[in-house]
């Protein structure tokens, strides 16, 4: 990107010279004008990469969701406790499937730009009645942040428990 911005700049200042521009104010005029483009190729990389985070969580998010879901609640299962706060969950149905909102507290001594969370609701059974990610942007040291996920195909009369895990986050 900085050899484009060099090529740039040497090709204008090449035109400049070659444009007969002896006198001081048109060398500014062109100067500021140059200026001005660079800046605008400057906000259009912000822009870019801005792109470029949206479809790396895409992708980050789409091979999350592709990991094998567990058939049955583990034996061992304890929640992590101390690493983060899980608190006023609310539930309820909303067309085919159930929707969970909530507030997630971060209580590591670390900061998470993006975290990835799974909830995975259970039958009477033990089986899993359905799972699905969600990410909570910016989640940094002893924060909190609300959070809103979805379990696709299962309703709320359908499902007895529900578990909300820390899974990744960078």
């Amino acid at each position: 990107m900085k050899k484009i911005l060099i090529l740039l700049i040497f090709c204008f200042l090449t035109s400049f010279s070659s444009l007969g521009a002896s006198e001081s104010q048109p060398v500014l005029e062109k100067l500021d004008s140059l200026e001005k483009f660079i800046s605008d190729l400057s906000f259009r990389i912000l822009a870019l990469e801005k792109r470029i985070i949206s479809l790396e969580e895409r992708i980050f998010l789409e091979a999350t969701k592709r990991e094998k879901q567990p058939e049955h609640i583990p034996e061992n299962i304890e929640p992590s406790g101390d690493d983060f706060s899980i608190e006023d969950v609310t539930y309820e149905t909303q067309y085919n499937g159930t929707v969970f909102r909530g507030r997630i507290t971060n209580n590591t001594n670390s900061d998470f730009q993006y975290s990835l969370f799974k909830i995975t609701v259970y039958k009477k059974d033990g089986s899993v009645a359905g799972s699905n990610d969600f990410y909570i942007l910016n989640l940094d040291r002893h924060s909190t942040r609300t959070f809103e996920a979805k379990i696709h195909d299962a309703t709320k009369e359908e499902f007895e428990k529900y578990v909300i895990e820390f899974t990744k986050g960078s």
